[in-house]
């Protein structure tokens, strides 16, 4: 029997306190549920009244996409030929055809895009062919490389042509500077690096008719034929010897082609042994890429160790400013010198115009100074018109074996 005073729930004051139980968790549920939608939205296009205006939220940027975004609109709205795909869960590939003209605009264009996500556009691989250039640019963002850029550059000879005659770049004679004493006066060399896997070879260094070097790469597709036919034309060739680079994350190198930190002595003395099988006429070598291994010191002792073994001698490119490899071939009496100047990093008949013109007056204020160029055209292009200014600059051109230490 109930106790006075208590009274026991009825059937109806249940039935109300569950209606009321289940409405609330309905006006929950469809809370969330509008929540959760405002914010996929504000996710994909930044629009919503709740995370706009009751509770701000600041929309992370997505760089890759922003880049993306851009890039396509850049293309698009430029008339330029591209594909574009992802390469895997992490890169993007771009395939881009432009003429010589544009170019540097678009390079341009393009550096503006990733500096304006905090990035970094980087030159990775040049390659030079008769009618066209091909380069690969790496696009670094959020301190990863995020797209690869293939850009083919073909060549606009009429415009080329026509931009030369009416802005003329050869200058006169330099100025009389003060010359460093040497008793052959001011000497310069050039080295044409990558000769064997570019279609311009031995052939075309030979008709520039100057002292010159090619180095040629050992496995590349036409290395043993440029190497004889370079000895047929009696030109200095020497060994470009594949090293790892320091911008090499995630890629493997075979220590059978290419030196690496972890490539031991018998990988390196026989990786080097091949490349004297294959340029036999080489007494020299010099680094293609290499720039993780040219500045450790480690690796680049048992490297020269073995060159001096083969008795070699060894010139660095400088492919990074604090290479080692240079004063340690000095300190260990290997015959050696090192690159003054690139003059295609930028591959246009122009910049290495005046690339030239820096390594004369480089020349004239040492006593000597190395460039290193590659196969391309308007490389080969400036070196030819620029002989009659080195000349009347008293600036001789030897072969490289020449400026050795």
């Amino acid at each position: 029997m109930p106790k006075p005073g208590k009274r026991k729930p009825n059937r109806k004051t249940k039935k109300k306190n569950s209606t009321l139980l289940l409405f609330a968790g309905f006006i929950v549920i469809a809370l969330v549920t509008v929540v959760l939608l405002e914010y996929i939205d504000f996710r994909k296009s930044g629009k919503s009244f709740i995370f706009n205006k009751v509770v701000p939220l600041k929309k992370k940027t997505d760089n890759v996409k922003t880049f993306n975004t851009r890039l396509l609109h850049l293309l698009k709205s430029n008339n330029i030929p591209h594909d574009y795909f992802p390469a895997d869960t992490n890169k993007y590939h771009f395939k881009m055809d432009i003429n010589h003209g544009r170019y540097d605009s678009l390079i341009k264009k393009l550096k503006d895009i990733t500096a304006g996500l905090k990035g970094k556009l980087e030159l990775s691989e040049i390659q030079g062919l008769t009618n066209k250039s091909i380069m690969l640019y790496n696009v670094i963002l959020e301190g990863r490389i995020t797209h690869l850029l293939l850009i083919s550059k073909f060549n606009d000879e009429k415009k080329k042509q026509q931009q030369d005659q009416e802005d003329p770049i050869l200058p006169s004679p330099v100025p009389e500077t003060k010359l460093v004493p040497q008793s052959n006066g001011p000497r310069i060399a050039f080295i044409i690096d990558d000769v064997g896997a570019y279609d311009i070879g031995p052939l075309e260094l030979k008709r520039l008719g100057i002292p010159i070097t090619a180095s040629i790469l050992p496995d590349s597709r036409r290395a043993r034929e440029c190497a004889r036919w370079a000895n047929e034309y009696q030109l200095e060739t020497i060994i470009h010897l594949p090293m790892q680079p320091t911008n090499s994350e995630g890629m493997s190198f075979d220590r059978n082609k290419t030196i690496t930190p972890q490539s031991t002595d018998t990988e390196i003395r026989a990786l080097i042994r091949h490349a004297r099988q294959v340029v036999p006429q080489a007494h020299g070598l010099n680094n293609h890429q290499g720039s993780l291994v040219t500045s450790n010191r480690d690796i680049m002792t048992r490297v020269l160790k073995i060159i001096r073994e083969e008795k070699l001698f060894f010139i660095d490119s400088r492919t990074i400013g604090n290479s080692v490899a240079y004063d340690m071939a000095r300190a260990m009496n290997i015959r050696t010198t090192q690159k003054d100047i690139f003059i295609d990093h930028v591959q246009t008949y122009s910049h290495s115009i005046e690339q030239i013109k820096k390594l004369v007056e480089t020349a004239r204020r040492k006593g000597k100074a190395v460039a290193i160029g590659h196969p391309f055209q308007s490389t080969i292009s400036a070196i030819r018109d620029s002989i009659s200014y080195i000349k009347s600059s008293g600036v001789k051109i030897v072969l490289v074996k020449q400026l050795l230490e």
